[in-house]
């Protein structure tokens, strides 16, 4: 496979993704079916032109073909083969064309999936996911190549393009490229940083013995992982957006669109769960500071589509079952997809500043573009159908379910709001400095977004204990009352015992703080209880009636309403997750001393002590700085740990920690900071001491689990809810009538 070859294939990709774009809106438009079932064709054929696309790019970076750029700039020939296959999306060009083959695979699958369901949206639908398709195969096949070559000109220089010096081609490519710089406005901007078609006349292919070797940050195993997860996530999104703008563009704004779209939704907010989940893990293992979560703007642009995602799949409850909140299901939905678009551009483009991302480059302006035009016409399409999307009913009392709902998806946006503040304030604020006097260009700290975020996620947990006692359209307070007692008792009892014995071991923080980690505890476990009290009404009721056993019972129950249970199961993971989040941020300890060998470090039960130190180059390239320490628990052994540092040649140095997990899942976390080049006698360690931790991992885990048994489908019971007509394949013209 040559580079050449794979520019053709992106060429053609962008052909059919236009293509299928314009056909499907005409098709739909004019009711030609035929012309709408060509878009469709059109549009699945973008997934084998970009699968070969990618495995032609992933060839070149096995095999190692220095001469293209993208592969020279994320490989070397120390690299074992499989960093050379995930480094496939460890840069800029390579991760546009992994999104974009991601994109392709999902709109194809949605094709084939709902194709007869839902004939009379596919226009629209394939209209919207092709736009999106459209403008990313754009940004890789015109600015961000991944197949342009290094090129020697005859000055001397080393130039980038497609292909090779033509007599025809060059001159024309030259005389395309300076009529588009001289394009007044807009199109002159997003001229720039294009890649030339060809080389200039003259010029000789360069082939570099080695590459620069990839990002040293990018070669742990969960940023191998972090990155597909984040994508699969964000692309996964885009299916249910074009399908609500779809019910619009059509005026058919039932809940049917919402029905053909909730596994997708399901899945997209699983992978964006994931990827968030293993970016914490991997900023914990890999960047050397003792934390997981440190408000990154690179974190954020993931975490917003999040926030709003997991509103929606909250609020089309309240749509499927009452009838109501048609026209803000479609705002989130909509607000969903936009920052889907704007968390690439941030991640990809370098616009914020962040330890995440790996990227400068001129495709800024083209993202502004393309986010302006979703925006106007999402916008547009709200606006003409907004009193159609009325709801069937109202409100019947404040106390119930419907209410809580409600609430729960103000604090999601709330939460949203504040993160979006702090995250673009540095963009906010440059913007103004120098227009409104007194502004200068600054940032918001962490504190910023613990002050702001921290509450409302903490009423968030207790509405998620509380809800589900709560009836539909109207509920009893006596009830409610009665159904959270014991639950409540129970929190309220292991509470007591935590504390005291936080108190016993003197780990109680002082002052304010002690009382605000209580009521954190105190939310999450009473949250955690009222969940796992649902869990035991159910069983129990079908242990009585049915006469089956304990596990009998909880499968049968499961199996038959797994959204449900496995909703819950997410809450209970968002609990662990919460306890180990409150701890590990309160009670974490730390402490930075330089010892000599046989010497000691005490923090705590802990003792830490320093046996030697070593030097010496890995296989790969890299030159290892290994301390070797033993790590004593109230006065015995309990690990060997092997901090170090990791030197890459042209590569900033990792720090790898050395780590002891207790039963109870607290972290004795030793970093290697500083040594004494000439006797290695003599180190400086830094230490944290992070309890529970591990919960954090852990919740995350039951939050997965409980996402797949929410997510898992359940055909027969899809066959059920597909009337018969609707089974088979409408004629375009006749579904509009």
């Amino acid at each position: 496979m040559t580079a050449q070859l794979g520019v053709i294939l992106l060429f053609l990709a962008f052909l059919c993704a236009a293509y299928a774009w314009g056909a499907s809106f005409l098709g739909g438009r004019r009711e030609d079916d035929r012309l709408v079932e060509s878009a469709r064709n059109a549009a699945i054929m973008t997934w084998p032109l970009l699968t070969a696309a990618a495995l032609t790019l992933i060839s070149l970076l096995v095999r190692g073909e220095f001469n293209t750029t993208f592969v020279w700039t994320v490989t070397d020939r120390a690299m074992p083969t499989y960093l050379k296959v995930t480094a496939l999306w460890g840069g800029q060009a390579g991760s546009l064309l992994f999104w974009s083959w991601l994109m392709s695979t999902f709109t194809a699958a949605a094709m084939l999936r709902n194709w007869k369901r839902e004939r009379h949206l596919m226009p629209y639908v394939i209209s919207a996911a092709m736009g999106t398709l459209t403008f990313f195969i754009v940004l890789v096949a015109f600015w961000e190549n991944p197949f342009a070559r290094y090129w020697q000109t005859l000055g001397g220089d080393v130039a980038t393009a497609m292909f090779g010096p033509s007599a025809f081609f060059t001159p024309l490519g030259v005389a395309w490229g300076s009529l588009a710089q001289k394009i007044p406005g807009l199109l002159g901007i997003v001229a720039k940083g294009m890649v030339p078609l060809t080389a200039p006349l003259g010029a000789t292919a360069v082939f570099p013995p080695d590459g620069n070797g990839l990002n040293p940050l990018l070669r742990h195993p969960g940023m191998i992982i972090h990155p597909p997860m984040l994508y699969l996530g964000f692309v996964s999104f885009v299916v249910p957006y074009a399908f609500g703008m779809a019910a619009l563009a059509r005026g058919e704004v039932s809940d049917s669109w919402i029905r053909a779209t909730r596994r997708w939704t399901l899945v997209g907010w699983l992978f964006l769960s994931l990827g968030l989940i293993l970016g914490g893990w991997w900023a914990y293992d890999v960047l050397g500071w003792g934390g997981y979560w440190a408000w990154d703007p690179v974190e954020n642009a993931a975490f917003m589509p999040w926030l709003t995602g997991t509103a929606f799949l909250h609020s089309v409850m309240i749509q499927e079952k009452r009838g109501m909140l048609r026209r803000w299901n479609m705002v989130l939905i909509t607000l969903t997809y936009l920052q889907v678009v704007l968390g690439t551009f941030a991640t990809r483009s370098g616009f914020v500043s962040s330890v995440h991302s790996f990227a400068q480059s001129a495709i800024g302006p083209l993202f502004s573009i393309f986010l302006g035009g979703a925006l106007i016409v999402s916008v547009s399409l709200l606006i003409k159908r907004w009193d159609e999307m009325a709801a069937d009913n109202e409100l019947d009392s404040l106390f119930s379910r419907e209410t809580f709902f409600l609430i729960n998806n103000l604090l999601f946006l709330c939460i949203n709001v504040a993160v979006a503040v702090g995250t673009y304030w540095p963009v906010f604020t440059e913007l103004l400095q120098g227009v409104v006097p007194g502004v200068q260009k600054s940032s918001l700290g962490e504190g910023f977004f613990n002050a702001t975020t921290g509450p409302m996620f903490m009423a968030l947990i207790f509405l998620m204990g509380v809800t589900p006692l709560i009836a539909w359209k109207h509920a009893s307070l006596k009830r409610v009352a009665r159904a959270m007692l014991w639950p409540s008792v129970i929190a309220l009892a292991i509470l007591g015992a935590v504390t005291a014995i936080m108190g016993v071991r003197g780990l109680l923080p002082a002052g304010r703080v002690v009382v605000l980690t209580l009521i954190g505890y105190g939310v999450a476990l009473d949250a955690g209880s009222l969940t796992i009290g649902e869990y035991y009404r159910g069983v129990r009721a079908r242990m009585v009636t049915h006469g089956e056993n304990f596990f009998a019972a909880l499968g049968t129950m499961v199996g038959r309403n797994r959204r449900r249970y496995g909703g819950y199961l997410i809450h209970l993971g968002v609990v662990i997750m919460a306890i180990g989040v409150i701890a590990s941020h309160v009670f974490q300890k730390e402490t930075q001393q330089a010892v000599s060998s046989g010497q000691t470090i005490t923090m705590g039960d802990y003792v830490l002590e320093y046996k030697n130190l070593e030097r010496f180059m890995a296989s790969d390239g890299r030159a290892v700085t290994r301390a070797q320490a033993v790590v004593y628990q109230n006065g015995r052994e309990v690990a060997q740990l092997s901090p170090r540092i990791d030197s890459y040649p042209g590569g900033q140095p990792m720090s790898i920690p050395g780590k002891y997990t207790s039963f109870m899942g607290d972290d004795f976390y030793v970093l290697l900071v500083t040594w004494e080049p000439l006797s290695l006698s003599n180190a400086t360690f830094k230490i944290y001491y992070n309890p529970l931790v591990n919960w954090v991992w852990m919740g995350g885990f039951v939050f997965i689990f409980g996402t797949l048994v929410a997510a898992w489908p359940d055909f027969s019971e899809e066959r059920r809810s597909v009337p018969a007509k609707s089974r088979r394949a409408t004629p375009l013209a006749a579904a509009g009538k």
